[in-house]
C-alpha cells in the first residue's frame, strides 16, 4: 500500500486549474434572475470592522460552535489551533478574523462590485484587480470590472450577492499549507499541500476549491491524502457567519459571506473538481502512476496534458459561447436559460451541510467520465492549430452537440444548487 501511495504522489503533481465556469458574479446573477428581490431591494453597505466590533461576542459563541461541530462531523478536519480562536476586545479585529477563520491573512476584503448582469456600476471608481486579490499575476482578471463602494450606500441583494460569489478565488486559499511561502501555513495547522505543485500560489487553493468524496475505496486506500478537501468545510464555514449576519441585522456581510460559501457549491458542479482523473479507471490510473515511478513517465505526462487541456478548453468555451448568447439580448437562448431554469430546483433534498458533499459533488461525479469522453471527442474535430478561414481570422470552435448538451446539464446543477442554498440561508 505505501507502494500505491507512492505512485499516487507521483501523479497528482498536476496544473490544476483555478477555473471552475470561469466567473463566479456572472453565473450567479443570471442563477438569482428568477429569485424576487433580489435585484429591486436595497441594503446598506457596511465596514467589516463595524460588523466586528458589534458583534464580537455573539462570533466569538458561533466560531466555537462552528470549531465543534467540524471536529465531530468532517472527515480529515484539521483543528483549528486554540492560539487561533477568535476573541472579544482583538487589538486589530480584521487580523483576529481572517486568522479565526484560517484564510489568507492579506485577504483584502475591499468595499467593492462587480460589474455583472443586473449590477450597473454607475459613477463609480474603477478598481485594478489588485485591490481586489493577493495574487501577483493580475492578468487572469483583466476581463473583470470592479467598482468601488463606500459604507453606507444603498446595494441591492444582486450586487452584493453576485459580487462576492467570485471573492474566494481572489486569494482566499492560497499559502496556507506548511510547504507554501508566508507565515500562515505553519500557524493553520493544514500541514503540507496535499496535492498540486507547492511552488504555483494558485495549487495552493486547489485543495479547498476541489472535492473528492466519491472516489473508489482503493483510490483512497492508495492515495489517502485525497480525503484532504475542504470545500464542505468552508462553505459550512461561510453560510454559518451569512446566518448569524442575517439573523443580527447586517444583511450586507450576510449577503457577502453568502456568496463566499455559494462560491465552492458552484465549483462542485464542475466535474473535473469533483473527480480525481476523469476518464481514467481505477486499475488504470494505479498502472500509469507505477510507471511513473519506475522511471517511464510518457503515460503520466500524456495523463496529466490531456486533464489541464481539457479541463481549460471546456471551460474557455463555456465563457465563450456565454458572451455570444448575452451579446445576442436574447434571454431564451439555450445556455443563458439553463442559470435561470427554476422548474427543478425541488427535486433536490433539502439543503444542509451534507448537500455540497451528498448532493452537488455525487451528481459531478456522475457525469465526470461521460465529460470528459466528450470533451476529448469535441476537440478532435476542432481545426489544427494554425488553420486559418478567408480575412486571415482563426477558425472558431466547431460545437458538438452532445458537449453543449452536457454543459447545459451541468450549468442547470449550477443554477438550482445557487438558489436552493439561497433559499435557505437568506431572509425570505
Amino acid at each position: 500500500m505505501k507502494l500505491l501511495s507512492a505512485c499516487f504522489s507521483v501523479l497528482l503533481l498536476l496544473p490544476l486549474q483555478v477555473q471552475a465556469w470561469s466567473n463566479h458574479s456572472l453565473g450567479s446573477s443570471l442563477a438569482l434572475a428568477p429569485l424576487q428581490g433580489m435585484a429591486a431591494e436595497t441594503l446598506r453597505v457596511e465596514s467589516l470592522e463595524r460588523f466586528l466590533e458589534a458583534e464580537e461576542e455573539g462570533l466569538r459563541v458561533l466560531l466555537d460552535e462552528q470549531e465543534r461541530f467540524a471536529r465531530a462531523q468532517f472527515e480529515e478536519y484539521p483543528s483549528r489551533p486554540d492560539e487561533l480562536r477568535w476573541q472579544a476586545g482583538a487589538a486589530d479585529r480584521r487580523s483576529a478574523f481572517l486568522q479565526a477563520l484560517r484564510i489568507n491573512p492579506e485577504t483584502r476584503l475591499a468595499l467593492f462590485i462587480q460589474a455583472v448582469p443586473g449590477v450597473a456600476p454607475g459613477q463609480r471608481e474603477r478598481l485594478d484587480a489588485g485591490a481586489v486579490t493577493v495574487y501577483r499575476k493580475l492578468s487572469l482578471w483583466s476581463e473583470w470590472r470592479f467598482f468601488k463602494v463606500g459604507e453606507g450606500e444603498l446595494l441591492s441583494p444582486l450586487a452584493v450577492l453576485s459580487s462576492a460569489a467570485d471573492e474566494p478565488d481572489y486569494g482566499h486559499d492560497i499559502n496556507l499549507f506548511s510547504d507554501n511561502p508566508g507565515t500562515a501555513g505553519a500557524r493553520y495547522n493544514f500541514g503540507t499541500q496535499p496535492f498540486g505543485d507547492a511552488r504555483f500560489e494558485y495549487s495552493s487553493q486547489a485543495p479547498f476549491h476541489i472535492g473528492y468524496y466519491h472516489e473508489d475505496p482503493l483510490v483512497f486506500a492508495a492515495g489517502p491524502f485525497l480525503r484532504r478537501t475542504y470545500p464542505q468545510w468552508r462553505s459550512y464555514q461561510y453560510i454559518g457567519l451569512a446566518r448569524f449576519a442575517f439573523e443580527r441585522g447586517h444583511p450586507y456581510w450576510g449577503y457577502r459571506f453568502l456568496g463566499w460559501g455559494l462560491h465552492y457549491i458552484q465549483d462542485m458542479t464542475q466535474p473535473y473538481h469533483a473527480s480525481v482523473l476523469p476518464g481514467s479507471t481505477t486499475t488504470g490510473l494505479l498502472w500509469t502512476a507505477a510507471k511513473a515511478l519506475g522511471g517511464f513517465p510518457a503515460d503520466k505526462q500524456a495523463a496529466m496534458a490531456r486533464v489541464a487541456t481539457r479541463h481549460t478548453e471546456v471551460e474557455k468555451y463555456q465563457l465563450q459561447w456565454l458572451r455570444g448568447e448575452m451579446a445576442s439580448g436574447d434571454s431564451q437562448r439555450s445556455l443563458l436559460k439553463a442559470y435561470a431554469e427554476a422548474a427543478n430546483d425541488g427535486r433536490y433534498p433539502p439543503f444542509d451541510y451534507r448537500y455540497l458533499r451528498d448532493t452537488v459533488a455525487l451528481e459531478s461525479h456522475q457525469r465526470a467520465d461521460q465529460f470528459d469522453g466528450l470533451i476529448g471527442q469535441w476537440l478532435e474535430q476542432q481545426p489544427a492549430v494554425g488553420d486559418f478561414r478567408q480575412g486571415n481570422q482563426l477558425t472558431a470552435a466547431r460545437p458538438d452537440a452532445q458537449l453543449q448538451q452536457l454543459i447545459i446539464e451541468l450549468i442547470g446543477h449550477f443554477g438550482a444548487h445557487t438558489r436552493n442554498a439561497v433559499r435557505a440561508t437568506a431572509p425570505r
